[in-house]
């Protein structure tokens, strides 16, 4: 099955268990191998407290998933870890959003 990459943004992400981590935002292409390699996903609060991230209303964290993690596409991106793993899990990386950079450099 293949999915196209406009396709992807604003997908729901599900952990193993069933609970939603969050949306896609944007796949991201190693430009060495020009596969998709990582999703990059806007958490939601629930999740965001899970995964020990900060949350708020005007800046929401997203974070990089290795498509490794992946068990299932469809509707829904099903990853093979739970929350509780994927916070625990090496890859994962919280992103700076630009709000956040900006409010740093100043």
């Amino acid at each position: 099955m293949h999915l196209e990459l406009d396709d992807l943004p604003n997908r729901p992400v599900l952990d193993a268990t069933g609970a939603v981590v969050g949306d896609v935002t944007k796949p991201l292409v190693d430009t060495e191998t020009w596969l998709v390699d990582t999703l990059r996903v806007r958490v939601r609060r629930d999740a965001a407290g899970e995964l020990e991230l900060p949350w708020s209303f005007l800046n929401r964290p997203t974070i990089d998933i290795p498509t490794g993690l992946i068990h299932a596409a469809g509707d829904a991106i099903i990853l093979r870890v739970s929350l509780g793993e994927l916070r625990d899990a090496p890859p994962l990386r919280a992103v700076e959003t630009q709000h956040q950079a900006v409010a740093a450099a100043h």
